[in-house]
């Protein structure tokens, strides 16, 4: 005997950020619905001291206070480097994702590494490709998981229409 089992998928939500002035602006807007999504931010570590004029430090505690005062005390937070990348910091539910080790080392840390970890959160060649291109131009990625039906809050909570990609 089996069982229907309607099993709604999560999806994930990519968008990105030149300025982040503005990620900090969507994600006070989120902030009373992110109970519907995991919210996880990927940002380079010289450009995150660029925009807050501070001088480039390796002791990315500074970072970490940042986003623990932004997403909550509980956040998780990691940093990694990437030979393709430079030195990226990641703030959220996706962490142990991109830190997770294979054969000793994190797998962000490996040259495809987070084009894998995007492809397989179910987005497309050219979805991984222009995401991980805007990183590396010095954008921060917001990524947003949750369940397609809350998604539509999204555009209600933001005042623009949100441009981002959809994975399925």
């Amino acid at each position: 005997m089996t069982d229907n089992c309607n099993i709604e998928q999560k999806q994930i939500y990519l968008r990105a950020y030149q300025d982040l002035s503005q990620l900090e602006n969507d994600l006070k807007h989120l902030e009373e619905k992110t109970s519907h999504f995991q919210v996880s931010v990927l940002g380079s570590v010289a450009q995150f001291y660029g925009d807050k004029n501070i001088e480039i430090s390796k002791d990315t505690n500074m970072i970490k206070a940042y986003w623990e005062d932004l997403l909550g005390e509980r956040v998780n937070f990691g940093s990694f480097y990437n030979p393709e990348s430079g030195s990226v910091f990641i703030a959220g539910a996706l962490v142990t994702t991109f830190l997770h080790k294979i054969n000793g080392k994190c797998l962000a840390t490996l040259s495809s590494g987070p084009y894998g970890i995007f492809r397989g959160m179910g987005g497309s060649e050219a979805q991984a490709t222009t995401y991980l291109k805007q990183l590396n131009s010095g954008q921060y990625l917001l990524i947003l998981r949750g369940f397609e039906d809350k998604t539509q809050e999204l555009d209600e909570l933001l005042n623009n229409p949100i441009e981002y990609a959809k994975f399925k």
